[in-house]
C-alpha cells in the first residue's frame, strides 16, 4: 500500500520506526509500533530474531481484534505458519458483543471511556499499514538481498490482508509481498447493502436468500457487525476495505443507513420528500425522482503505470449452507453456471467475485501487456488460474479457522512457493 497509497498518505506513514521489544517469551518477540496520534498497533513477531533474514516471511492478520493483544498475549498461531518466521499484526477493530444491543455498539467501536481515538473502520486499516511498514522497514535483509512475504488472514483479517497483498505486491522491490491466502474473507461490504443488486434475484425467492444468512452463522454475525465495524455506510465503499472495488465502481449509491427502512415504501418516500421541503407548499404535489444508482464499471487496476502485480493468491471459503428447492411444479429450473448464482450471498460469492475480477486483471492488462513482446506465450489460462486459485474448504470449523485437512492445503500452497526453509534458523 505504501507505494500506490503515497499521494493520499500523510508522510508520517513513511516514518521509519526503531525496534521497542518489551517481551520475548519463548521465541515470540512483541513489539509497539506508534500509530502517529491512534496509539500503537502491537506486532507479535515468531521466530522473525533466530530467522536468516533472507527466508520468507509470513505476516498473519487474525480473524478478529484480540483484546489482550495489546498486554502480550496475542492470538494462536495457526500450525501451518509455525514453520516460518511470522509476524502477527494484531490489528485494532472490536465488534460488538453478541449481547450488545445497538446503541451500545457504539461505545465499544469506540473502544471504551479511555481511548484516544475510535477503533472503528479506517482505524485497522492504519493498523495494518503502520505494522506493514514497521516489518518492511526493520526485518529486510541487508544489502541487495531479498525476501519475500506472504501474507495469511481469515474474516476480518482476511478483508484486510487482500487488500494490503493487493496494492503491496511490487515483483522488483528487494522485500515485498508476493502471495496472498485468505479465508472466509469479506471482499465487497457492499453486497450487504440491501439496494445491492445481488438482492434483486431473477430466480431465488426472499427465503432462499435468508437461508444463506442463517443466525448464528458467521457470515450472518459480520453482517450484524457492520454498524459497529464501519460505523457509516461510506466507509462500505472503501476499496481499502472492500478490495473488490479496486476494480470496479460499486454501482450503487451511498445509502442512508445500513438496513433497509421497515417504514413501506410509498410511506418512506414521502417521509423523505418532506425532508427536503418541509415548508415550501410550492413543491407539495411534485415528487422528485430518486438518483438513479451508477452504472457498474470496470476499473483499470493496477494502475497502467504502476509496478504493481496481481499477487499469487488461494482464496477458501466455506460451503454454503444448502439453499431450500420450491417443490412444486412450476419451480424454474436454473442453468448451470461458472460460480454462484445471483442471489445467493455467501462467503463463496464474495471469493469467486475477488478471484474473477483479479484473473480479469492478469489477462486483460498484464498478459495482454506480454502479448507484445512475447508473442510465442500460450499458457494463458494455465497463468491466469495458476495465479489466483479458489478452493472450497468444507463446513465452518468452530473455531473460526482451518481443520486439519485443510490446514494441510495451505501448507503444501505455501510450501510450493516458499518452501520449508522458511522454518529454518539461525544461530
Amino acid at each position: 500500500m505504501r507505494g500506490w497509497w503515497v499521494r493520499t498518505t500523510p508522510q508520517f506513514l513513511q516514518t521509519r520506526h526503531p525496534r521497542r521489544f518489551f517481551s520475548s517469551p519463548s521465541r515470540v518477540e512483541t513489539v509497539a509500533v506508534p500509530c502517529a496520534s491512534s496509539g500503537h498497533v502491537t506486532l507479535s513477531l515468531h521466530n522473525v530474531s533466530r530467522a536468516d533474514p533472507s527466508r520468507p516471511l509470513l505476516i498473519y492478520l487474525p480473524p478478529f481484534f484480540h483484546l489482550g493483544s495489546g498486554s502480550g498475549s496475542g492470538p494462536v498461531l495457526p500450525a501451518f505458519l509455525e514453520p516460518y518466521p511470522t509476524a502477527v499484526i494484531n490489528y485494532r477493530w472490536p465488534e460488538s458483543s453478541p449481547d450488545q444491543n445497538a446503541s451500545a455498539a457504539p461505545r465499544q467501536a469506540y473502544g471504551g471511556p479511555k481511548a484516544a481515538s475510535p477503533l472503528h473502520w479506517p482505524t485497522p486499516l492504519h493498523d495494518t499499514l503502520f505494522g506493514y511498514s514497521w516489518i518492511a522497514d526493520n526485518l529486510s535483509p541487508p544489502g541487495s538481498g531479498r525476501r519475500d512475504i506472504y501474507v495469511y488472514g481469515s474474516y476480518l483479517g482476511a478483508s484486510l490482508a487482500a487488500s494490503l497483498a493487493l496494492t503491496e505486491c511490487y515483483p522488483h522491490q528487494r522485500m515485498a509481498i508476493r502471495g496472498l491466502v485468505a479465508y472466509n474473507g469479506i471482499y465487497n461490504w457492499t453486497m450487504f447493502l440491501p439496494d445491492h443488486p445481488i438482492h434483486k434475484s431473477r430466480g431465488l425467492k426472499p427465503l432462499s436468500r435468508e437461508a444463506l444468512e442463517t443466525p448464528g452463522s458467521m457470515f450472518h454475525y459480520l453482517k450484524q457487525q457492520m454498524p459497529a465495524l464501519f460505523r457509516s455506510p461510506a466507509n462500505l465503499f472503501d476499496p481499502f476495505a472492500s478490495s473488490s472495488l479496486l476494480f470496479h465502481n460499486p454501482g450503487l449509491l451511498i445509502p442512508d443507513d445500513f438496513y433497509p427502512s421497515s417504514l413501506p415504501s410509498s410511506f418512506q418516500r414521502a417521509v423523505d420528500e418532506l425532508s427536503l421541503h418541509p415548508l415550501d407548499p410550492d413543491n407539495a404535489d411534485s415528487t422528485t425522482p430518486p438518483p438513479s444508482p451508477p452504472r457498474k464499471g470496470y476499473l483499470a487496476f493496477p494502475p497502467r503505470q504502476s509496478t504493481l502485480r496481481i499477487p499469487e493468491t488461494l482464496l477458501l471459503h466455506e460451503s454454503p449452507p444448502p439453499i431450500p428447492r420450491p417443490t412444486t411444479a412450476r419451480r424454474r429450473i436454473r442453468t448451470a453456471k461458472k460460480g454462484p448464482v445471483s442471489g445467493e450471498h455467501s462467503f463463496k460469492m464474495q471469493a469467486m467475485e475477488l478471484a474473477g475480477l483479479m484473473r480479469r486483471s492478469v489477462e486483460k492488462l498484464e498478459l495482454k501487456e506480454r502479448a507484445k513482446w512475447d508473442p510465442d506465450f500460450e499458457d494463458w489460462d494455465d497463468e491466469v488460474h495458476g495465479r489466483v486459485q479458489v478452493a472450497d474448504v468444507g463446513s465452518a470449523d468452530a473455531e473460526a479457522e482451518l481443520g486439519t485437512r485443510c490446514q494441510g492445503l495451505v501448507a503444501e500452497w505455501l510450501e510450493g512457493r516458499a518452501g520449508t526453509r522458511g522454518g529454518q534458523t539461525g544461530a
